[in-house]
């Protein structure tokens, strides 16, 4: 995954007042930080403006790599020990009180202002940013189909702090690991042995980011390993004493390699973008151009530049500015319930530095620098870590929990659904009719419950041809003693009425075949699709159905289905789009025409607007009406079906409409019945389109007699 596929939020890793050693402050450094955070900070707000923002995340690695390393070998060099207790500690202290009141405060937001149908994401994510396992979660989701459609979170930032917390706690065991046994060896000096560990550690993590980039590219993003070169390089500038230089030409080439170190970073904010595979090579021009100012920057002139006022201060609060920033970005536009517009991100940006002064001045250091928490033992700061991090699991676990209410209360529903015993349900309100049906019990009622919609599918494998021309075909109804044998073909607007045709099968006693194929239907017309590829499959998909109907003259109808949204053809020479539709669909059914097997078409459902669902999630109390679509909006795309039994010879073809079960005169709304209609902005939620099974069941056996009259 590149930067741009993923959106996924940049980290600063190195903060304010790390223990960088017992010298005084490098104000290079603190410079470098603010560049980092101010960086990915408006790379999340104007991503347009500066493509290469997010690179600012392999700043910080650089950073914190030189500022630990240097920490940790000072000790090693002055005591010949690391003291892990103390160092994990010290960590901690700086670090948990920020991220939990930040992840305390998001996770509060959520139950405020978030739709339910995010809560299972977004409190999956709050416990492993908790854990600082994020970055593994996200790595995790971005090979699994089913996570595909995650959106963005508001902990996603906590990706590369999960990184750094797991580099704090890898770094000084294989320091120690790697210095005892040079000590057993005999090794020269604690410095020689870091110097090859860490240059090991570049070159193999290197190799492998360029590698997992090319084949992974979804998990090498976010993936330890392919980030460790980063923090390794940084570290062994740190094993590079230079000290101050003595001559003229050595202070000359240390301004001249800092500053080619500045313009690489601002090079790579220019050429790096979101098509970039990214990490990979390409993150060797930001993590050069930091390790040449960290190394070299300290008696360049860049210190001047750390020391301004507000850049110091953006230095000094930008592990603040980094927690802040990104959970207001993904909150605040849901809670506006728009885009955000200049002025709100102007807010953002200023809420962020606002919010993150006062967490740096009135919690963190107050905290850090409190004599009664740098007295505390090891001990007793893992236990208060461990009651921390137990506390905001459980806020996390809190929205589960409140989700799995929700769900249950959809799952009884849907259970008396199944037993035919809830009055007014789904399309059995009636909407358009002059009579609507109206049950009060079912004013609160939402199902499936937003936070299920999207797996509200009734798609079965068997009956669905994806990555494949073979026609398949799966049976509904009774195995033998059928009145009527019907096959049903389309895309996937059919698939989703595979419970409905079911229903009716049993009901009417008829045997029904069903064969889908995805983002295809009964058409001679070419289909646009994404690659040729899947264009020759469709063709190959068809030329079987067609096939299928000339040798089974027995079947007893045919019905057809086929979805707006994914009906785009290639225009015949000379003919419209539409035209072109229409004829599609004739030549195809002229098939089943001469096979004597009648045509039963289905006009295809409206679609809803495209935060249908989130939209539904987010309201509250008896109405929905803020998520429904005009009807002239639902229906605006060209169908062809009606055009097509219209130019069909009298008694082949007949259509069917249900369009007064989704809509009235003016609206068609996102929830019927206590039903919610879509479970995207052009499919059916299955537990809806099961409520159509008597109406269409009925519509079928009426137009099948119709057919047999004429």
């Amino acid at each position: 995954m590149n930067a741009s596929t993923a959106q996924a939020p940049t980290s600063p890793s190195s903060r304010p007042g790390t223990d960088a050693a017992a010298h005084a402050t490098r104000w290079d450094v603190q410079g470098l930080r603010a560049f980092a955070v101010l960086s990915v900070v408006l790379y999340h707000l104007w991503p347009a403006r500066l493509p290469g923002g997010f690179v600012g995340v392999d700043v910080f690695f650089v950073i914190s790599g030189f500022l630990i390393t240097g920490h940790l070998l000072r000790e090693v060099v002055t005591t010949g020990r690391i003291r892990l207790g103390a160092f994990w500690s010290r960590r901690a202290k700086r670090l948990l009180p920020g991220a939990f009141l930040t992840l305390a405060a998001t996770g509060v937001a959520v139950l405020v202002w978030v739709p339910s149908s995010s809560w299972g994401q977004y409190g999956r994510e709050l416990i492993a940013s908790t854990v600082y396992v994020q970055n593994w979660r996200l790595a995790a989701d971005s090979v699994d189909y089913l996570a595909q459609g995650n959106q963005p979170s508001p902990y996603q930032h906590f990706w590369s702090l999960s990184v750094e917390e797991q580099f704090y706690i890898a770094l000084p065991l294989v320091l120690l690991a790697a210095l005892w046994v040079a000590r057993r060896r005999g090794a020269p000096s604690p410095v020689v042995t870091v110097r090859v560990l860490l240059g090991a550690v570049v070159l193999l993590s290197l190799a492998w980011s360029v590698v997992q980039t090319e084949t992974a590219a979804g998990v090498a993003y976010f993936s330890t390993a392919t980030r460790a070169w980063e923090f390794a390089l940084g570290g062994l500038a740190a094993t590079l004493s230079l000290g101050r230089p003595r001559t003229p030409v050595a202070r000359a080439v240390r301004v001249v390699g800092a500053w080619v170190g500045v313009v690489l970073l601002l090079v790579s904010l220019a050429v790096i973008s979101g098509s970039t595979p990214f990490p990979g090579i390409a993150a060797a021009l930001p993590v050069l151009g930091a390790t040449l100012v960290v190394l070299l920057g300290e008696h360049s002139g860049l210190p001047s530049f750390g020391r301004v006022a507000p850049v110091a201060f953006v230095g000094r609060i930008s592990y603040a500015v980094y927690l802040w920033h990104w959970p207001m970005v993904v909150v605040l536009p849901i809670a506006l319930r728009h885009e955000l517009t200049l002025k709100d991100k102007a807010a953002v940006l200023v809420g962020a530095l606002v919010l993150a002064s006062l967490t740096t001045l009135l919690v963190e250091e107050p905290l850090r620098f409190s004599r009664r928490v740098r007295v505390l033992r090891p001990r007793s700061v893992a236990l208060f870590g461990a009651v921390a991090t137990l506390l905001v699991v459980a806020l996390g676990a809190s929205s589960l929990v409140a989700l799995h209410v929700q769900q249950d209360q959809a799952a009884r529903f849907a259970a008396r659904l199944d037993a035919g015993d809830v009055r007014c349900f789904g399309a059995a309100a009636r909407i358009s009719s002059a009579d609507p049906c109206v049950n009060p019990a079912l004013a609160d009622v939402r199902v499936p419950a937003a936070a299920n919609a999207v797996q509200d599918d009734a798609n079965r494998a068997a009956c669905w041809s994806n990555d494949s021309d073979a026609f398949n075909v799966c049976r509904l109804g009774p195995a033998t003693g059928w009145k009527k044998h019907l096959i049903a073909i389309g895309d996937s607007h059919n698939n989703v009425l595979v419970d409905t045709y079911e229903r009716i099968a049993e009901e009417h006693d008829w045997r029904i075949d069903l064969a889908g194929h995805i983002s295809c239907y009964l058409t001679t017309a070419q289909q646009q699709a994404a690659s040729q590829q899947q264009v020759d499959l469709c063709d190959g998909w068809k030329r079987n159905a067609l096939e299928y109907l000339r040798t089974h003259p027995d079947l007893d109808g045919l019905l057809v289905t086929h979805s707006t949204g994914n009906g785009r053809v290639v225009a015949a020479d000379g003919r419209s789009a539409d035209d072109t539709v229409v004829d599609g669909l004739v030549d195809a059914w002229q098939v089943a025409a001469n096979a004597g097997i009648p045509v039963v078409a289905l006009r295809d459902n409206p679609t809803a607007r495209a935060d249908v669902v989130s939209c539904v999630a987010q309201m509250s109390g008896p109405t929905t009406d803020a998520c429904d679509s005009r009807r002239s909006d639902a229906l605006a795309l060209f169908d062809g079906s009606a055009e097509a039994v219209d130019l069909m010879p009298p008694g082949t073809a007949r259509l069917i409409d249900l369009t007064q079960y989704y809509c009235t005169e003016q609206v068609c709304p996102a929830v019927i019945g206590g039903v919610l209609v879509h479970r995207d902005p052009t499919h059916l939620t299955n537990t809806f389109a099961k409520t159509l099974a008597p109406y269409l069941g009925d519509e079928i056996a009426s137009a099948l007699d119709a057919v047999d009259r004429r």
